[in-house]
């Protein structure tokens, strides 16, 4: 075969908070905390849910309708997770149905199999889960065909039996003893979430959720916390079931409610692709997801920015303005579907955002938009130049890196109509360099005055916009752009060969409000 299979290790014995035990309970943690939101899309967080065989170690039941899923409702997750301190080894398809890398009788596959029959007629589209901060074999044949949300793509179900995938497919119904619809159903619901889920990935989110549910937050690079400690007990004394009102009684209990009224009741969540595999789903009273409509950061189809895409928000941000203030606004989303979001709730709409803004080495941050922008801060370096005819323009904006040139090569490569550009740089770049809300929304409001300039004196049809900035910034752009008249926002192609851009959101279109 194509895999040298890795014997897979044991997660560290239950007892003190091990690297296993961390995990796990920073799992449970994630979907638990869920659960305290006004109105929880979390019912019920399960710790070593007996009965279930091995997909046991984390289970989540949803409220109706369920969670969406690619278009189907699921009702529960089930989730297996295995901890290595040692990066040395990996998961491939061969791995999965070899009893010797687990070191049991029968491979995972075939346990999980085993565990999905006994689950289906219970559950409505159950999911399982393999979870694991090891990688997926690059040599492995199968991981092109594992999506970024740790679905199996269609593909593996389609190919033909002597392709590659095919012959991985076989050797897999042939592992789990399963009928042919059966096998179909059974590859559908698996989930394989791989190397990208970390001690510190689940830091990271379980800091953001202590803070949107009011909990006094884990403190950042420490190696314990009483969430932990608490996880650890709920195993050794049997305590392992969740519900909202228990879990409330339990955080109260401890000492653990930082705020009365969290945050967490007025969220306006937007989601078009998942950071990491395996982070939880976006909770939050209005909820637009997205995600079935992206393959990676990539839409299924070019028209779907103008016509689904759109459509969905269209449909479900304005009612943010109806939610009990402030709003915190949750972006994990594209640039330009946060500026349309922005766009959509500009600030006639009169809300009160807190901002939800991830930030490379200081973790998940609040930006209160409230707070007293800031004296004497350095503004935007502006640079305008003509390159043609044209009467379009273009706007590259600078933050985090700079933009300019592959900008101007998309540009030069696909936009001969513009006529001028203008490059608006901070006056530092990196991603750290917006200190808060405050910060931010002085400088959305300075560079939309500085550029609105340009065009009311050029007068173009249409303005093309090219961003390297936080996901934030790229909102409180969109509240204020108006003034620039109908706009297209395109998004660099991450991941590409090409190093360049295409059209995402347009705004003041025919549809537009």
């Amino acid at each position: 075969m194509y895999v040298q299979p890795t014997r897979m290790t044991s997660p560290p014995a239950l007892g003190a908070v091990s690297g296993g035990i961390r995990y796990q309970s920073r799992f449970f943690w994630l979907h638990a905390v869920q659960m305290l939101a006004p109105d929880p899309r979390v019912l019920r967080v399960v710790l070593e849910h007996p009965g279930i065989g091995v997909v046991d170690d984390v289970v989540v039941y949803y409220s109706r309708p369920g969670l969406n899923d690619a278009g189907q409702r699921v009702s529960v997750d089930f989730f297996q997770l295995k901890f290595h301190v040692a990066q040395n080894g990996s998961v491939s398809a061969e791995n999965l149905i070899d009893p010797d890398w687990t070191g049991t009788k029968e491979s995972m596959l075939k346990r999980f199999a085993d565990s999905w029959r006994d689950l289906k007629d219970e559950h409505a589209n159950p999911r399982l889960s393999l979870v694991t901060n090891w990688v997926w074999h690059p040599e492995c044949p199968l991981a092109a065909a594992i999506r970024h949300d740790g679905r199996l793509k269609d593909e593996f179900l389609t190919k033909g039996s002597k392709s590659i995938l095919g012959t991985i497919r076989e050797e897999w119904h042939s592992a789990t003893g399963l009928k042919d619809d059966e096998f179909r159903a059974f590859t559908k619901a698996l989930r394989f979430r791989t190397s990208a889920v970390s001690q510190q990935d689940t830091e990271l989110w379980l800091i953001d959720r202590c803070q949107l549910a009011g909990l006094v937050p884990v403190q950042h690079g420490q190696d314990h916390s009483p969430y932990d400690d608490l996880a650890a007990r709920f195993l050794e004394t049997g305590r392992t079931e969740h519900t909202p009102e228990t879990l409330r009684q339990l955080v109260e209990e401890q000492g653990l409610v930082a705020v009365v009224t969290p945050p967490l009741a007025s969220t306006l969540a937007i989601r078009s692709f998942s950071r990491f595999a395996a982070e939880p789903p976006a909770e939050g009273a209005i909820v637009v997801d997205l995600t079935e409509h992206f393959d990676g950061r990539h839409p299924k189809r070019d028209q779907a920015w103008g016509h689904e895409i759109r459509d969905a928000l269209d449909s479900l941000v304005p009612q943010a303005a109806d939610l009990a203030q402030p709003v915190n606004v949750a972006l994990d989303a594209h640039l330009s579907i946060a500026w349309y979001a922005g766009f959509l709730l500009d600030p006639k709409a009169g809300i009160h955002a807190v901002l939800r803004q991830r930030v490379l080495g200081r973790g998940i941050e609040l930006w209160d938009l409230s707070a007293t922008p800031p004296n004497g801060a350095e503004t935007w370096v502006i640079e305008t130049e003509g390159i043609g005819e044209g009467e379009e323009l273009a706007l590259v904006i600078s933050v985090t890196h700079s933009a300019l040139t592959d900008a101007m090569n998309t540009i030069r490569a696909s936009l001969p109509q513009v006529g001028t550009f203008i490059h608006a740089q901070a006056p530092k770049l990196g991603p750290r360099v917006i200190a808060d809300g405050a910060h931010a929304r002085w400088l959305a409001e300075e560079l939309i005055r500085l550029s609105s300039a340009q065009v009311a004196h050029k007068r173009p049809s249409h303005v093309h916009v090219f961003a390297a900035c936080p996901v934030s910034l790229a909102f409180l752009l969109g509240q204020e752009s108006r003034v620039l008249g109908p706009a297209t926002i395109y998004e660099f192609n991450f991941g590409g060969s090409d190093r360049g851009y295409a059209p995402g959101m347009t705004t003041l279109t025919d549809k537009s409000p």
